[in-house]
């Protein structure tokens, strides 16, 4: 009997239910949004444990437990009840685990469902690429600019507030009995700030096709999701004081900057001198695909590509590169991406409208939006490379 297959398949479905349990012993459909993935991509993965899980259905039947089953801790609990329990391991091999992965896996596929035609026809559901927030650890292959800012706060309102650094001086020394300790300077200013509204509408589609084409609705709600997020890093990187957008890094006072000198690679490596200088410990650089090209396709007097040899791995040493093309071409950013807030009021929303001049017609038209805002909190740990001669 294959038990050990069947084992897997219950970690897994027990991984899933627990991003989307609540305290209460719920289940949250935000949480269930925030796995990884499109929504179809999401629902085809449940869809596919459940089905593996019907082909393991003959699995322990000399087991079977007809009074009910078992849940993750062990406990006994009634058929059909509730969300089935996370906590431990996962439940023993026998019908009451095979109820508990079925049941587990109907829940979640009900609950993906929800997002389907009617919910891209009519009101408003969370987008699959909704930014999560918390402080968690930089990705190792981080594939986009969001992906480095690893410190999400959320804010109750419209307002926030932050600290930001404007003086770092160390002065502290050795020091004599009884002669006066050096003072170190320190110096932080309150800023005040707001987030900003990032939105755009779709142009009216034919509600027909929704019913023909079940994909549609998570590939709209993907690239709809998707435009406003390169906008919010777009201006993350080069935001205006003065516009109706956040203030991004390239004009925030008191970044460094490592002006043009000798060639591209020269510069690279004494921006990153200049922060080894600083005391600064920058986790990521980031270019802009014209310039990474470029880079990649330097050779030495031998002809022999620099990007194969040690002199490339000595300009940027250990520290991951993203490319994006929210980085203007002519730029690159090194910094440390830890000292930086970005602001969450409310995450990417998809809202359809079918009403007016758009019930005449039978079509609908979509718009995506969230709101966020961005601090730096250390101007110091940002550095502006000037890549062009």
């Amino acid at each position: 009997m294959d038990y050990p297959a069947l084992r897997a398949v219950q970690e897994e479905l027990t991984g899933l239910i627990n991003e989307a349990t609540t305290e209460d012993g719920g289940y949250d459909l935000a949480k269930i949004r925030s796995i990884s993935g499109t929504n179809a991509e999401k629902l085809a993965k449940i869809k596919a444990l459940n089905a593996r899980v019907a082909e393991l259905k003959a699995v322990g039947e000399a087991a079977g437990n007809s009074s009910g089953y078992q849940s993750g801790d062990g406990a006994r609990r009634p058929e059909g009840r509730g969300f089935p329990s996370t906590k431990g391991t996962a439940p023993s091999i026998g019908q009451g685990a095979r109820q508990w992965a079925q049941e587990a896996a109907q829940t979640l596929t009900k609950a993906a469902e929800q997002h389907g035609v009617k919910a891209l026809t009519s009101g408003a559901v969370d987008a699959p690429t909704m930014v999560r927030t918390g402080l968690f650890a930089m990705p190792s292959n981080p594939a986009r600019l969001l992906d480095l800012i690893v410190d999400r706060q959320q804010v109750p309102g419209n307002e926030f507030e932050f600290l930001q650094q404007t003086v770092r001086t160390d002065n502290a020394a050795a020091v004599a009995d009884a002669a006066t300790k050096p003072t170190s300077i320190y110096t932080v200013a309150s800023i005040q700030d707001r987030v900003r509204v990032y939105a755009h509408l779709s142009e009216p589609i034919p509600l027909r096709l929704f019913a023909d084409h079940k994909d549609l609705s998570g590939f709209l709600e993907s690239e709809m999701s998707r435009g406003v997020l390169d906008k919010l890093e777009a201006d993350i990187v080069s935001g205006a004081v003065a516009g109706e957008n956040v203030v991004g890094i390239l004009n925030t006072s008191g970044v460094g900057a490592t002006a043009y000198t000798a060639s591209v690679p020269v510069t690279l490596r004494k921006a990153r001198t200049a922060m080894e200088n600083a005391n600064e410990a920058p986790t990521a650089w980031v270019l802009n695909p014209t310039d990474a090209e470029g880079l990649d396709l330097l050779t030495t007097a031998d002809g022999e590509y620099l990007v194969d040899s040690t002199a490339y791995a000595n300009i940027f040493g250990d520290i991951p590169k993203v490319i994006s093309t929210s980085v203007p071409a002519g730029t690159a950013l090194l910094a440390d991406w830890s000292q930086c807030w970005l602001i969450v009021r409310q995450g990417t929303t998809i809202d359809a409208d079918h009403s007016g001049a758009l019930f005449d017609t039978n079509r609908v038209k979509l718009r995506a939006e969230g709101r966020f805002g961005f601090a730096v909190n250390r101007p110091a740990a940002f550095r502006v490379i000037d890549l062009t001669p």
